[in-house]
């Protein structure tokens, strides 16, 4: 019994020896590595883009497409019944006021003349007392037709020799001056838009030219199958479009503010409930959700109207891999 005694006594000796060997290692180990990071501190690191929030103008603007529409139509109606003579107009010639367009050969005179050659030959020496009544008639070149305004002429006239009854149309002009432009705007936009309002006219007939305009009035109809509603835009600049149907588009601001506080685009994010927020990269190596309210945008850059300041740096890069108070590595966006 004592040798089994001894043995166990033995056994426990070795046993707290390598104990005691074990705990200095580790000990010793610990050391070796030193104080260990805290938990919350061992998570991944991201590498983001970010951007300073800045101050600059912005504006809001609504693009409309419309065509060029001419008010005032003149109509050069035939003085008498008869046959036009002297017509020489072309489509898209210029008239003047008070000029003379061409002349009208009354039905009455033409008649005299043709009754006078006969009367020549039936009876050469009575019709000599003819001529003499007929002659103050047969000198003239006709009644003639004038333009009591500046017009361009806008459709084929009434071509020389053609025969015409009393008061029918023989040119029909139009006043470049009177041309405006009429735009559609989507329904869903007309809130935007409103008269007095100034705006910026392009056409394909004048590239590269920018011609200033007034949005005049709102049309009192909606065009459902295009779900629009018509503006009249009248031009206000010298430079201008004097063709009726040319295709116009039309640059509107419909808000402008000089001193706004801007982000790029691919900063913002669109929550629940239409809560917009940005990632706000910290001085503390960390990304910060931060709710914001927008106003104005673009393609590129967003107003923010409250939830910043300027100077302050948003995240324009890890989408939705970001998440607030991860840790970050930033690498600032050129300005």
């Amino acid at each position: 019994m004592s040798q089994v005694r001894r043995n166990r006594s033995l056994i426990c000796t070795i046993a707290a020896a390598l104990l005691a060997v074990a705990l200095i290692l580790a000990g010793c180990g610990r050391r070796a590595e030193g104080p260990q990071a805290p938990a919350a501190d061992r998570g991944p690191i991201l590498a983001v883009t970010a951007s300073p929030v800045v101050t600059a103008p912005m504006e809001s603007t609504l693009t409309l497409l419309g065509t060029t529409v001419a008010l005032d139509h003149i109509v050069l109606r035939a003085p008498a019944a008869g046959r036009v003579l002297g017509m020489s107009l072309n489509v898209g010639d210029r008239v003047r006021k008070g000029e003379v367009v061409g002349y009208l050969m009354n039905r009455e005179v033409e008649a005299a003349q043709q009754g006078l050659e006969i009367a020549r030959k039936l009876d050469p020496k009575d019709a000599s007392e003819l001529a003499r009544s007929v002659r103050p008639y047969t000198r003239s070149p006709g009644i003639p037709i004038v333009s009591p305004y500046n017009g361009v002429v806008a459709a084929p006239p009434v071509a020389a020799g053609q025969t015409v009854s009393y008061m029918d149309p023989v040119v029909n002009l139009i006043d470049p001056r009177s041309i405006y432009v009429e735009a559609n705007v989507p329904v869903e936009d007309v809130a935007q838009v409103r008269p007095g309002m100034h705006v910026i006219i392009s056409s394909s007939l004048r590239p590269g030219v920018k011609m200033t305009g007034l949005l005049a009035a709102m049309l009192p109809s909606v065009n459902p199958a295009s779900a629009t509603s018509a503006v009249r835009i009248d031009f206000t600049g010298s430079a201008r479009i004097e063709q009726a149907g040319a295709p116009i588009e039309v640059r509107v601001v419909t808000k402008s503010v000089l001193n706004a506080m801007v982000i790029p685009s691919a900063a913002l994010f669109q929550g629940s409930g239409e809560t917009a927020y940005v990632f706000v990269a910290g001085a503390d190596g960390r990304a910060h959700r931060t709710p914001v309210v927008a106003g104005i945008q673009t393609p590129l850059i967003v107003q923010v109207t409250s939830g910043l300041r300027p100077g302050e740096s948003v995240i324009t890069s890890g989408g939705y891999a970001l998440s607030d108070g991860l840790r970050i590595t930033v690498a600032q966006e050129p300005r």
